[in-house]
């Protein structure tokens, strides 16, 4: 589960974030006034950004699990929350804002009796409730079916979108007057994954982009419109900043007159590329006097002031706020108590630091080569000093277009604390590291994408850090997907997935209305018009279950609308039919992601009982299940009924 990261007041005076309980909280770093404004159900909060006006937060929030996203503006003065959805709505997407409209915002709106999405504008308050009002809340534009990304000029004006084509290519579209949609650029199916708008450049009238297209990985480019009002198709994005090969750019700032200043891309830490001399000066200033990897996150209108986090694996991130001219940072939280200080880890350790026993966990970036030569990039995150090598858990992140980063991972810190060595790989597929690594992944899936975690499991296991005979693999989405094949692998002994795709024989789930536009993408990554039904079956959980060797523990999201429910239902059925020992968790209150308080306790009692029980860790004490959560069915090895 993520959280929307702190975010800064457009008058730099305060931050605005989410604290543990859910609870949306604004301090005011030069006083230091906290004040706690709207608790909201934990991981129902996606999106949350100042407006304009300094006057309002502005949120999108979801509780069902069914990714029905809708929009509020939170009012600082009394902490009402007001919602702005218009009428009939069923879904927003994104939230885009102006100086130019201080008192209102721009969201993507589908609405009843209609697939598409089209941006509307939506004032912050009735047209009587103030002095400023802005106009009525009315739809932007009108956008082609598949619409995917939107981009704003100054004025709020929709003036460019990308559309999803059946095909799986993109098709840049631009308009000067929200109905008259002209084609400006296709994009191929490679780029699918990777493109998204920035916005509209002030001076040039170009649309500003990342994207990968004609180009080794993600950069900052600009697409011209045309001259006289007639679109250019077929044109070359020029690139207007890119990072050093092969990393791609994940974060971009640009300037009011769309000059560059800086991005961002992670390689094994977190990396900024400057374009203004300045910012490189004050993010190098910064890092002289605040510890840990150095994230920007926001700055005022002014640029005078930013919002820094820093990143360090032992602890959650600090956020500060930090001065320009001074030169000066003011930390948002109180300091954590002074630990003791432990060695820096070498980057490529063969063991354990040995200066004495650790009482924190420790997490180590490891450099590793794949079977076939690839360089692989994992995170290790070991367990206080043990007498013996502990287990491992290869936890497998989702995606498989995503990736880890070096950061703190509360849920690896807690399974390490529990006595668990943690292994989080970037096996090829991951995003981040360029379109050739990307794209290593295609057609490789329960293949070289799976052969790379047994490889980077073998590192770890041949530098003695951990147990060769308690291996567990664990992951969420795809990442269930790889655990539940490693119960294939001798070198596992059981795995826990959480709504995974359990079958890449049928592609019957990538005809639903969530996936049907990116079916050409899947079959990209999938490989179904290139591989035989045989080796598709070969890679695919539902088909393995008599080579299958060890427990597995399956967690589902009742309202799950990506994954098909029945298929994990099949599994579980034929994988006890064949004998094996699964146990079963449905959270009836959450969706592909386990975002809900209860659903998160309930996954992590299960988790823990579950490889206590099979890793022969410490027995931790067993609190009764949370409330609306089904305790896990028990390990009988018979079929069980599709509910």
């Amino acid at each position: 589960m993520t959280t929307p990261v702190p975010t800064l007041s457009p008058d730099g005076r305060s931050v605005a974030y989410v604290d543990a309980a859910g609870t949306v909280t604004v301090t005011t770093p030069a006083t230091g006034d906290i004040r706690a404004l709207l608790p909201l159900p934990p991981g129902s909060l996606h999106a949350l950004q100042w407006a304009p006006d300094n006057a309002h937060l502005l949120l999108i929030t979801e509780t069902t699990g069914r990714e029905r996203f809708t929009p509020h503006a939170l009012r600082l003065t009394d902490g009402t929350a007001l919602p702005l959805a218009p009428e009939n709505t069923l879904q927003v997407r994104g939230i885009w804002t102006s100086p130019t409209h201080p008192h209102a915002m721009a969201t993507a709106v589908r609405r009843r009796g209609d697939h598409a999405l089209h941006p509307w504008y939506l004032p912050l308050a009735p047209a009587h409730a103030h002095a400023h009002a802005s106009a009525p809340a009315h739809q932007l534009a009108h956008c082609p079916p598949g619409t995917r990304d939107w981009a704003f000029d100054a004025q709020l004006a929709c003036r460019a979108c990308l559309v999803g084509l059946p095909d799986g290519t993109l098709r840049l579209l631009t308009t000067t007057d929200g109905h008259d949609w002209q084609p400006l650029l296709d994009l191929p199916l490679d780029d699918a994954p990777d493109t998204r708008l920035l916005g509209i450049h002030p001076s040039t009238g170009e649309v500003l982009l990342l994207t990968a297209y004609q180009a080794d990985a993600v950069r900052i480019a600009a697409v011209h419109t045309g001259t006289g009002g007639t679109p250019r198709t077929g044109g070359t994005p020029r690139t207007l900043l890119a990072a050093p090969p092969p990393y791609d750019i994940t974060t971009a700032w640009l300037a009011p007159d769309g000059t560059p200043r800086a991005a961002l891309h992670h390689a094994a830490h977190r990396h900024h590329t400057c374009a203004d001399p300045a910012y490189a000066r004050d993010l190098a200033r910064a890092a002289t006097h605040i510890p840990g990897d150095l994230e920007l996150l926001g700055h005022d209108t002014a640029d005078t002031r930013w919002l820094l986090a820093a990143h360090d694996p032992a602890r959650p991130p600090r956020h500060y706020v930090y001065d320009r001219e001074e030169g000066t940072a003011v930390v948002l939280q109180p300091k954590e108590p002074k630990e003791p200080e432990e060695p820096k880890e070498p980057e490529e350790p063969e063991k354990p630091p040995a200066e004495g026993p650790r009482t924190t966990a420790l997490t180590l970036t490891l450099t590793l080569t794949a079977s076939d030569g690839h360089p692989l990039t994992a995170y290790l995150t070991l367990p206080p000093a043990a007498v013996a090598p502990p287990p491992l858990i290869l936890r497998i992140h989702g995606g498989p277009w995503a990736r880890d980063r070096w950061r703190h991972d509360p849920e690896a810190t807690r399974l390490a604390t529990a006595g668990l060595a943690v292994l989080r790989v970037n096996y090829r597929g991951s995003s981040g590291y360029g379109r050739a690594f990307r794209d290593l992944g295609d057609g490789e899936w329960g293949a070289q994408m799976q052969q790379d975690l047994y490889d980077a499991v073998d590192a770890v296991v041949e530098r003695g850090l951990c147990d060769p005979e308690r291996i567990a693999a664990y992951g969420g989405s795809y990442g269930g997907y790889a655990s539940l094949l490693a119960l294939t692998d001798p070198r596992f002994r059981c795995a826990v997935a959480v709504n995974p795709l359990v079958d890449l024989a049928s592609s019957d789930w990538a005809d639903g209305p969530y996936w049907r536009r990116m079916r050409a993408l899947w079959d990209k990554q999938i490989g179904w018009s290139r591989l035989s039904e045989g080796e598709l079956r070969q890679r695919s959980p539902l088909h393995r279950v008599t080579d299958m060797r060890g427990p597995a523990l399956v967690v589902r999201g009742a309202h799950d609308p990506r994954v098909d429910a029945a298929g994990i239902e099949a599994f579980v059925g034929a994988r006890r039919a064949a004998g094996g020992e699964v146990e079963e968790l449905v959270l009836p209150n959450d969706g592909h992601a386990v975002r809900s308080s209860a659903g998160q306790d309930a996954l992590r009692q299960a988790l823990s009982a579950f490889l206590t029980r099979h890793l022969g860790l410490p027995k931790p004490a067993a609190p009764a299940p949370p409330p609306g959560c089904s305790a896990p069915s028990p390990p009988i090895p018979r079929p069980r009924t599709a509910s």
